[in-house]
């Protein structure tokens, strides 16, 4: 089917329960698109869209396995869809519409946090890898930007990481980002027909992140499925830093002085860990001279040790810093001088119409001396308070009660007597907290409920049903709780 573009975005009908069909787009016989959609041919649950402002006033080939007429149903028009829900959370990011996975390129410049992230625009599961883009000044809100980089003929666009050149030490001038992605070649046809595999490559953006421009490739193949750099510099051995994963279990660690050429300086195996490494020092709190070095890993799997620039020497077991398994894919933030922050994707299940997944709240992450040695604690970037003011404090008799929730995002401190099983009811969903101390800090938004104790090292996230917040929470032997409700 050929489509002359008139309008700034193509529309695109997307049925839930549709097989789903690969479409090819082609300007002047060559592909510059490729996406797989269940594509609403004759019934849509929801209308997606492709940004075609730069081919306006051009002739279009869509091509497909279905016949011209099924593709009739794709046209223009002059806005984008409307990415309204009921019940979207809050405070926690979300895709406008499809599905999201991955924080990626986190980075903070010029006053600004920038959240890349792993997106599917055409669907609500994962697939047609492209890496979407948003804006804060606060972490809390987000101002969406839409695609930064699409897949093509290197392969779809994995996980990566991002850093601000404020030195020029790559050349495309001062105070440049620099994003490091993984170019995942054979997952789609046409890196496939290629015959490329994962490579590691750079995109750069010299407009404060609005625009990112491919560089190419930096590192080649290496073996397995490597990908998700995350490239930082080590002041002490004066170099930049890549950790990258290989494959099972493997990773390796490289070493650069201009960001576009590698050198390996260790490969090493750790059981449970795979996929998207981080590398970063943090304090040990009330403790101002000591620090110590993490390696982390996809599901919250991580190692404390020292990092000498060259290689990271582990002197713990291999610890988990999740209490349930809701986070995935954690990244901290280039940039950010005066604290660690680290978001992760949640990984929810339900299909909310027209997006699925979210990230978490941005957390501060420091060391925790415990009586089971060091442990990562986690705790809420102090800007989500601004969002919140004190509604009420419950003094409680001890026995079963129910805290209603008033229909909003609300953050609830509750005090347990000692010693007493933390168990809740939210909706009809229901979990235990298992910690130590008696004091636990609730955020609850729409789908999810996040939870931070003993100090931050239990921590975790559950997934809630959307219309929770109209009730309550149910919860017993507990002696107060101090509300804050969303403003």
């Amino acid at each position: 089917m050929q489509l002359l573009i008139t309008l700034d975005y193509l529309w695109l009908p997307v049925d839930r329960k549709a097989a789903t069909v690969k479409l090819f787009f082609l300007k002047n016989g060559v592909m510059f698109q490729e996406i797989d959609i269940r594509l609403g041919v004759n019934h849509s649950d929801y209308f997606t869209c492709m940004d075609v402002r730069k081919l306006a006033g051009e002739v279009i080939e869509i091509k497909s396995s279905l016949p011209d007429a099924a593709l009739s149903v794709i046209f223009c028009r002059s806005e984008r869809p409307s990415p309204h829900q009921s019940n979207r959370p809050l405070v926690h990011y979300t895709a406008e519409i499809g599905w999201i996975n991955d924080p990626n390129g986190l980075v903070y410049a010029d006053g600004r946090y920038h959240l890349y992230h792993q997106w599917n625009p055409y669907g609500t599961e994962w697939g047609n890898m492209h890496w979407g883009h948003a804006v804060s000044n606060d972490l809390v809100s987000w101002e969406h930007k839409g695609v930064a980089m699409k897949p093509d003929i290197t392969g779809t666009m994995y996980s990566g990481s991002g850093w601000q050149d404020r030195a020029n030490i790559s050349g495309f001038g001062k105070d440049t980002l620099l994003f490091f992605y993984t170019a995942a070649g054979g997952s789609n046809q046409w890196s496939i027909e290629a015959g490329n595999q994962h490579s590691q490559h750079l995109s750069v953006s010299t407009d404060a992140g609005k625009t990112l421009h491919k560089q190419g490739m930096i590192l080649d193949h290496i073996k397995g499925g490597n990908r998700d750099p995350k490239v930082f510099y080590h002041e002490k051995s004066n170099a930049y830093i890549m950790v990258l994963f290989l494959d099972d279990y493997e990773f390796a660690i490289f070493r650069s002085q201009d960001l576009f050429h590698w050198q390996e300086s260790q490969r090493f195996s750790v059981e449970k860990m795979r996929e998207c490494p981080d590398l970063f020092e943090l304090p040990v709190n009330n403790e101002p001279d000591i620090r110590k070095w993490v390696f982390w890993s996809a599901d919250g799997y991580y190692q404390i040790g020292h990092f000498d620039g060259y290689q990271f020497t582990s002197e713990s077991e291999v610890l988990s810093a999740y209490s349930t398994i809701m986070a995935y894919a954690a990244q901290t933030y280039a940039g950010v001088k005066d604290r660690t922050i680290s978001i992760a994707w949640h990984r929810t299940q339900n299909d909310q119409g027209n997006y699925r997944g979210m990230m978490s709240i941005p957390n501060k992450l420091s060391l925790i001396r415990t009586d089971l040695g060091l442990r990562i604690g986690f705790q809420p970037v102090c800007e989500i308070w601004n969002y919140f003011k004190k509604r009420e404090e419950l003094s409680l008799n001890y026995d079963k009660e129910k805290i209603p929730l008033h229909g909003k995002p609300t953050v609830a401190k509750i005090i347990w007597e000692s010693d007493s099983n933390k168990k809740l009811v939210i909706g009809n969903t229901s979990f235990s907290i298992h910690a130590v101390g008696n004091e636990v800090l609730l955020l609850l938004d729409h789908g999810i409920v996040e939870y931070w104790a003993d100090q931050g090292t239990v921590y975790g996230a559950v997934e809630i049903d959307p219309e929770a917040l109209n009730g309550c929470i149910e919860l017993e032997h507990a002696r107060k709780v101090i509300l804050y409700v969303y403003c």
